[in-house]
Order: C-alpha cells, then structure tokens, then sequence
C-alpha cells in the first residue's frame, strides 16, 4: 500500500471511537487507504463481546464496565462512509460519549450493534491481545484483504 498524507484537521473531521478490529491502526489502514493516528479511550457502560461464530466484537451495555479502545480524531466523511460499508448490516454507527485518559469526555461515533441483531452478540469476552494472537491473520486475509473491492469509495 503507498503511504499517503494523514487527513486534515478541519471542519469535515470526524471523531470515531473503535473498539475492536478497527483499533488496530494496521486494519484501519487497510480499510480507508492511509495511517490514521489515534489516542486510547474508553467508552462508558458497555464492554465487548465477541459476535456469533466470528473473530470480531460487538458491544453490550453493562452500567459497572467500559469498553477500551482508539478514538481517531481525523476521520473524513467520506472515510466514514467506507468504513459504513465495511461494518456492514449488523452495526449502526452512533455518536457517544467516550472518556479520554486523564478523564476528558468528547463526543464520538461508534459502530453500535444495530435494533434486533443483538441476539448475535454472545456472552464470551473479547480481548484485543488474545485476537492478535490467534484471529488477526485470518481476520486481515478474509475481512480486509478478500472484501477491499465492496467497501472502497464508490
């Protein structure tokens, strides 16, 4: 992939706050076409779960915990709609309030388990660190690499 210019910081940036795979600057890279530079944060009242036969999480509210991940501040609106298409039917993406370190609060689109798909989120945890080490390649090969051509700007 050739390096490209990061995005300017203006007007049309948007905040996204990632949670799984997306948080992994290398799959965002892939997926929007350059290196998207973020800043770990939390997201308040919900945790990730993996989703139903899949390497990948969704989040379920739970009031006593809190999702860790990546808010990219620089995020255009046309990188938005690509990423739209790369999550797919299962989530909608939402603005919420996530934490920053040292306790900041901003105000951030997530990619939220979309009405009546909830039942695909399971109960079993997911962790960043147990994905890098067992689901990361076949994630990369099947999600990223074998589905460019459906979510690439149009």
């Amino acid at each position: 992939m050739a390096p490209t210019q990061p995005a300017p910081r203006n007007r049309s940036s948007h905040r996204l706050f990632c949670y799984g795979t997306l948080q992994i600057p290398a799959v965002m890279e892939a997926v929007i076409g350059r290196r998207a530079h973020g800043l770990h944060a939390c997201l308040p009242g919900y945790v990730a779960r993996r989703v139903r036969r899949a390497e990948y999480p969704g989040l379920v509210r739970c009031p006593t915990e809190k999702a860790c991940g990546r808010l990219y501040r620089d995020i255009t609106a046309g990188e938005l709609d690509v990423l739209d298409r790369f999550e797919g039917c299962l989530y909608r993406r939402r603005r919420q309030p996530v934490v920053l370190y040292g306790g900041r609060r901003v105000q951030a689109w997530t990619y939220m388990v979309a009405k009546g798909r909830e039942k695909k989120v399971s109960g079993k945890p997911w962790h960043l660190n147990r994905f890098m080490r067992t689901d990361y390649a076949r994630f990369m090969q099947r999600f990223v690499e074998d589905r460019r051509a459906q979510y690439r700007p149009r």
